[in-house]
């Protein structure tokens, strides 16, 4: 499993049985598993590489209650992140993760450290987690605020040696340093923030402490700009497009999105729209210059 999805999975049921509903959501993943397993037809749709992502992601929110059942926003993470011809083992393995943390909170077990990994696939890890608790932060407004509270623990960690020697030293139990985090943080910081720290304890390999939460505040900062769509348009949107455009870039990057619209008559026709680092380019200027480079001699 792509460990941004791994990371991803674990934020899902975390907040899932905060709310109640990791029973619910462990039988929607295996319902969706048997599905798989009856339908050669579903699995050869949703296992194409040749069906845009977004499509995909589309179908099986639609076999979750239309997108509304608590597992569809992690598949539909999954379909996005992970290779197409391995999504049928992908949720066979969320099956299994969601299965372990319905007994983990069964029993009252506590959370587990991570698998040990590299250095790369535990970012990816922390990142995927991070994704999901920034995703539900912009649902409520809150990205900003953890981001400046992120930035404030990374400088507290820095500047205090004995709490970061404390907080990395893989000799302790993660247990007792996650409580070290929340004796520290009680109060002080959302909710969020804590868990936000304490994956970072529990995913691994947190020698670069402060490096890896100074990395959080950095993608805290991409998920309000990734939630900005800018768009620059010939003319003013009427609101009926403007919306169909809405919600088409949700589907495309997997969030709610804002249109900031920019009127720009040198576009002569069409769009170019920014989200993030994500740019589309249906300006009829551009349509131009690229029938100009096919006239091109030589071309």
């Amino acid at each position: 499993m792509n460990e941004r999805v791994r990371g991803y999975a674990a934020a899902a049921f975390e907040s899932a049985a905060a709310a109640g509903r990791l029973e619910e959501v462990v039988a929607e993943l295996v319902e969706l598993a048997r599905a798989l397993t009856r339908s050669s037809q579903l699995r050869q749709v949703l296992c194409d590489p040749g069906i845009e992502a977004a499509t995909r992601a589309a179908i099986v929110g639609d076999l979750l209650e239309g997108g509304a059942a608590p597992s569809a926003s992690l598949v539909a993470f999954a379909v996005r992140a992970e290779n197409a011809r391995e999504f049928t083992r992908v949720v066979a393995e969320l099956v299994e993760l969601g299965s372990a943390a319905l007994d983990r909170l069964r029993s009252g077990a506590p959370a587990q450290p991570e698998p040990a990994a590299s250095r790369a696939l535990t970012r990816r890890r922390i990142g995927g987690y991070a994704e999901r608790v920034l995703e539900e932060l912009a649902a409520v407004g809150e990205v900003e605020e953890v981001e400046d509270e992120l930035f404030r623990v990374a400088r507290l960690v820095d500047d205090y040696p004995e709490l970061r020697r404390a907080l990395v030293d893989a000799n302790a139990p993660y247990a007792a340093r996650a409580a070290v985090v929340a004796d520290l943080l009680s109060g002080r910081a959302r909710p969020a923030t804590v868990r936000l720290v304490s994956y970072v304890l529990r995913a691994g390999r947190v020698r670069d402490l402060v490096g890896t939460i100074e990395w959080l505040v950095e993608l805290a900062a991409l998920e309000r700009g990734r939630r900005l769509a800018e768009v620059r348009a010939a003319v003013e949107l009427e609101r009926a497009e403007a919306d169909r455009l809405a919600a088409a870039l949700a589907r495309l990057v997997g969030r709610e999105v804002e249109l900031r619209v920019v009127v720009d008559p040198s576009l002569v026709g069409g769009m170019l729209v920014r989200v993030g680092d994500l740019v589309i380019d249906g300006t009829l200027r551009q349509r131009f210059e690229h029938l100009r480079d096919l006239l091109a001699p030589g071309a």
